[in-house]
């Protein structure tokens, strides 16, 4: 009766959840995606230091370019196992079609053994809120967040953020 009728019906539409689930997931792991306010979420690699020219870092996956520090402060005690760091970066490049250049300032915490400049990196990550872009990237905001993989040669960086 009805309700033999609506089973069919109901098991058809929870066939199709785990194929929309796939595409979704997809979508997701392909760089960048488009999100409902607008904003675009990036996600990729950052290459070491010297993987670009004149000593910026390579980026790949939805930002393809060069980022680079523009300035580094640090108030860490070289007696303590943390470092904190400070300053601002730009990222000249493309994401997708819009090319442009973008500029953050950070903040970079890590867990090291040994003093600055000694140290040995064991864990990091960075935070960078975008401040400002021209270019395509003109009237650009958001923020984009890294963590550092150090127990390979050479590390990597990777990202995920949003860029508006």
């Amino acid at each position: 009766m009805t309700l033999g009728a609506a089973r069919p019906r109901s098991s058809g539409r929870r066939a199709l959840l785990p194929v929309i689930l796939a595409l979704l997931a997809a979508l997701l792991t392909t760089g960048a995606v488009s999100a409902r306010s607008g904003a675009t979420i990036v996600r990729g690699i950052q290459h070491e230091a010297g993987s670009c020219r004149d000593g910026g870092y390579a980026m790949t996956g939805a930002l393809e370019g060069c980022w680079r520090v523009d300035t580094f402060n640090t108030r860490s005690d070289p007696d303590r196992s943390m470092f904190l760091a400070w300053g601002a970066e730009h990222f000249e490049g493309c994401m997708g079609t819009v090319c442009g250049t973008f500029w953050t300032t950070y903040t970079y915490t890590a867990r090291t053994v040994g003093p600055w400049v000694d140290f040995i990196e064991l864990h990091g990550r960075c935070h960078h809120p975008v401040t400002r872009g021209e270019g395509g990237f003109a009237g650009a905001s958001g923020e984009i967040s890294f963590h550092d993989v150090v127990d390979v040669s050479p590390p990597y960086y990777p990202y995920v953020g949003n860029v508006l």
